[in-house]
């Protein structure tokens, strides 16, 4: 067992046609183009750089699916949920095996400014790998901002990797990290959920990928990194606090500019055998709203399907993926839709609204949504406000998170014909008309 490597993601992808190698680019601004305008996976170089780029890995949830080995929204949901709940085997190997020491700094890996709001250079699918003591290991998705040779802020929010770092501070220590760029798709789909404090994300990408992952143990601090990374870096988040931002996150909206931690790079490392790579992932364009709400779809999927038959459930792309939940049930009852959207808001506490529909509806329509808005619901009827209450940072119109969130049932009323609410069907060939 060796671990899947990009590159032999990328080669198949371009076997079957799936992806593009565009030749040269220029900077952030240029990438950011190319994958607005291509909506397809890429790969390319940085005029002068060593790195090969790669882009649009999700761009397209079928492709995700793909990696995923899943026919259907339910398959894909299950998939994943089940490797949270199920964690596969993780093998040690040798670092040194895998891993050759670079001696080169944080500036000649490809930090990108990706839009002219952005404060400054980025990575965007920097993978952060921290451990509190020998049982509790990390790995999460964090945004970096160069800040020198060998410094980079780094966004932190209070969630997981957050408590080890407060682990380590409370003991009057910088917290060991390494951060890994160019990994399998599935590796990144693991670092992107959310499950329990302890449960390491690298078990969840074992058992996505079906036959276990190869980690290996990095020479300073010991901590487990995937043997089949491009790139490893080595070093630690420190107490010091620069300005990080703005920066143009999932909303398309620069968010604002704050105190964050210090990482200092101690030592860089490359696989051997191979030229690096990195996936450039650009904020606020469909890959990163995929990437980071589709793990909050299986929750909510979860959650709901205790309630009724759910067919799928949506981030929207119009709220960033991560505001508006759409949920599709089969067999709500009269009243369910309101305990599903509960359910919806539980299991994603970052969104604001949940819209509940039938199965009728296209949920990956938008237009098919509005129909059913303007269809089946009564405003004074069907819509459930909860005012001042705990949301996402990231909406502009809360007050630090704190916000009013709906939920809309929009779902046939079971006190009329339901005849009623029904569309007709475009006739197709063979109809006697």
């Amino acid at each position: 067992m060796r671990g899947v490597y990009i590159e032999e993601v990328l080669r198949d992808l371009e076997a079957q046609g799936l992806l593009s190698d565009i030749g040269e680019l220029s900077g952030g601004f240029e990438v950011t183009r190319e994958a607005y305008r291509r909506r397809n996976p890429f790969v390319f170089r940085l005029a002068g750089g060593e790195f090969r780029l790669y882009s649009n890995i999700y761009a397209d949830r079928r492709l995700l699916y793909r990696f995923l080995g899943a026919g259907d929204d339910a398959a894909a949901y299950t998939r994943l949920l089940e490797a949270t709940r199920n964690p596969g085997r993780v093998v040690e190997t040798g670092f040194s095996e895998f891993f050759r020491e670079t001696g080169r700094g944080l500036s000649d890996l490809p930090f990108l400014r990706y839009y002219r709001e952005d404060g400054g250079r980025y990575l965007t699918s920097s993978i952060v790998l921290a451990c509190a003591g020998d049982d509790v290991c990390n790995a999460s998705f964090h945004r970096m901002m160069l800040v020198g040779d060998r410094e980079a802020a780094i966004r932190i929010v209070p969630r997981h990797l957050y408590r080890i770092v407060e682990w380590y501070r409370r003991r009057g220590r910088d917290a060991p990290a390494a951060v890994v760029l160019g990994v399998h798709p599935l590796i990144e789909l693991a670092a992107a959920t959310s499950p329990g404090y302890g449960v390491y994300e690298l078990g969840v990408a074992a058992g996505l990928l079906g036959e276990g992952l190869e980690v290996a143990r990095t020479p300073l601090y010991g901590i487990p990194v995937p043997s089949s990374a491009s790139v490893v870096v080595e070093g630690r988040i420190t107490g010091r606090l620069v300005e990080e931002g703005p920066f143009v996150d999932i909303l398309g909206i620069p968010d604002r500019v704050r105190r964050q931690p210090v990482f200092v790079a101690e030592r860089i490392y490359y696989r051997r055998g191979s030229s690096p790579h990195y996936h450039a992932i650009v904020p606020g364009l469909d890959e990163h709203l995929l990437l980071m709400g589709f793990p909050r779809e299986a929750l909510v999927y979860e959650a709901c399907s205790r309630l009724a038959g759910v067919r799928a459930v949506r981030l929207t792309r119009g709220s960033g993926g991560w505001l508006h939940i759409v949920v599709s049930v089969s067999d709500a009852g009269a009243g369910a839709a309101a305990n599903i959207g509960m359910a919806a808001l539980s299991a994603h506490p970052s969104a604001k609204l949940v819209v509940v529909v039938d199965d009728d509806i296209d949920i990956d329509d938008p237009w098919s949504i509005e129909w059913a808005l303007a269809t089946r619901v009564r405003w004074g009827r069907d819509v459930y406000v909860l005012r001042g209450v705990r949301g996402s940072t990231l909406d502009p119109s809360g007050d630090d998170g704190l916000l009013d969130k709906a939920i809309i049932d929009a779902t046939v009323p079971r006190d009329r014909p339901g005849a009623l609410f029904r569309r007709a069907r475009v006739p197709v060939g063979g109809d006697p008309g």
